[in-house]
């Protein structure tokens, strides 16, 4: 008998958007990975309840975040995008 159990489906949100990405990291959303899907990266959240609410509030200007922040987190993704597709800019 085979007592291992199979890992459980996490339910993921993914988006090619690098600046939806920034505001989902900078809200706390946890970045499960980047994925190479024809050349271009796909990062891949795990789903939350709040996702919706922060779309919403990133396309209605109702976010704030420290600049210093915005561009650290920018620059780690952006390169992290490069690595996973093999992009070497």
């Amino acid at each position: 008998m085979n007592t291992s159990q199979q890992p459980q489906s996490i339910a993921t949100y993914p988006t090619r958007d690098l600046y939806l990405s920034v505001v989902f990291t900078l809200c706390g959303l946890q970045l499960l990975r980047i994925e190479n899907h024809a050349g271009k990266g796909v990062f891949i959240f795990k789903a939350s309840d709040e996702i919706d609410e922060i779309i919403t509030r990133y396309y209605s200007g109702e976010l704030r975040f420290d600049p210093k922040n915005v561009f650290e987190t920018w620059k780690t993704l952006k390169s992290r995008t490069y690595s996973t597709i093999g992009d070497v800019r």
